[in-house]
C-alpha cells in the first residue's frame, strides 16, 4: 500500500515543484512546444474537415417552397462540425500523448536532467547537448520498438480473452493496467537515461516496485485521457518519474 500512495505523493510534489524555479523554465519549454504542435495539427486537421463538410453540402440548397428548410440544413451542417471538432479533439487527445513522446524527448532529457540536480547531489556523466539529444532520441526508438512489440503479443491475447463470455468484462481493465505500466516504465526512464543506465537495467530495477511504477503510470494515463490537461502533464510526469528513479529505484552503483 506505501507504493501506491507514494505514487499519489511523488505526482503531487512533482505539480508543486514543476511552478518553481529552478524547474519552471525547463517546465515551459517542453509545454509550449506542445501547446504549438497540438494546437497547430489540431486546427489544420479541423479546418480540413469543417472545409470538406462545407464542400458535400454546398450543393444541397432548396429553391421555391422548400427554401423554409435551408435553415435548418444549416444548423445541422454547423452541429455536425462542432460533433466533428469535439470527436476530433477526444482523437487527438489518445494519439497527441504517444506521438509527442518521440518528438518531444530531447525537451523531456533536458528537464529530467535538471531535476536530476535538483534531487541528486551527485555530478550527472559528461556529455554535450548534441550528444544527449541523439542518445535521448535513440534511446526513444529502442522503447517503442520495445513497447509496440510487447503491446502487439498482449492486444492479441486480449482479443482471444474478449471473445469468451465472462471473461472479456475484464479485457478493458487489463488493457488500461498494461498501458499503465508501460507509461510508469516510459517516466521513470528519463532518470535512468539522465545518467546513461541501460533501457534494460531501468526494467529490472522497475519490477523491486511494481505497485510504485504501475499506480504512477496509471495516474499519468488518466490524466492523459483528459483533453488539455493531457498537455499539462507530461512535464510534470517527467519530473516525478525522474524523482522516483533517484529515490526508488536506482541501484547503488549505477555502472
Amino acid at each position: 500500500m506505501s507504493q501506491i500512495f507514494n505514487a499519489f505523493r511523488y505526482l503531487r510534489d512533482a505539480a508543486a515543484a514543476a511552478r518553481k524555479p529552478p524547474l519552471l523554465p525547463w517546465v515551459a519549454i517542453p509545454l509550449l512546444f506542445n501547446i504549438i504542435l497540438f494546437g497547430t495539427l489540431y486546427w489544420l486537421a479541423g479546418s480540413w474537415l469543417a472545409g470538406w463538410i462545407s464542400g458535400l453540402a454546398a450543393g444541397y440548397e432548396f429553391a421555391g417552397w422548400l427554401s423554409f428548410l435551408n435553415p435548418a440544413i444549416e444548423g445541422a451542417i454547423w452541429l455536425v462540425s462542432l460533433l466533428l471538432w469535439i470527436l476530433l479533439l477526444a482523437i487527438f487527445a489518445s494519439v497527441f500523448t504517444v506521438a509527442v513522446q518521440l518528438v518531444a524527448a530531447p525537451f523531456m532529457g533536458l528537464l529530467a536532467e535538471h531535476t536530476d540536480k535538483s534531487v541528486s547531489d551527485s555530478p550527472l556523466p559528461d556529455e554535450s547537448i548534441p550528444a544527449m539529444v541523439v542518445r535521448t532520441f535513440r534511446r526513444e526508438l529502442v522503447k517503442t520498438w520495445d513497447w509496440l512489440w510487447r503491446t502487439t503479443l498482449v492486444g492479441l491475447a486480449l482479443l482471444i480473452l474478449w471473445l469468451i463470455p465472462g471473461v472479456n468484462v475484464a479485457v478493458s481493465l487489463v488493457w488500461f493496467l498494461w498501458s499503465g505500466w508501460l507509461l510508469g516504465i516510459q517516466y521513470v526512464d528519463y532518470g535512468a537515461d539522465t545518467r546513461q543506465v541501460p533501457f534494460r537495467t531501468l526494467k529490472l530495477r522497475a519490477r523491486t516496485r511494481p505497485w510504485l511504477v504501475l499506480t504512477f503510470g496509471c495516474l499519468v494515463l488518466a490524466l492523459t485521457m483528459v483533453p488539455i490537461i493531457n498537455l499539462l502533464v507530461m512535464p510534470v510526469a517527467v519530473v516525478a518519474g525522474t524523482t522516483i528513479w533517484h529515490r526508488e529505484l536506482a541501484p547503488a552503483d549505477p555502472a
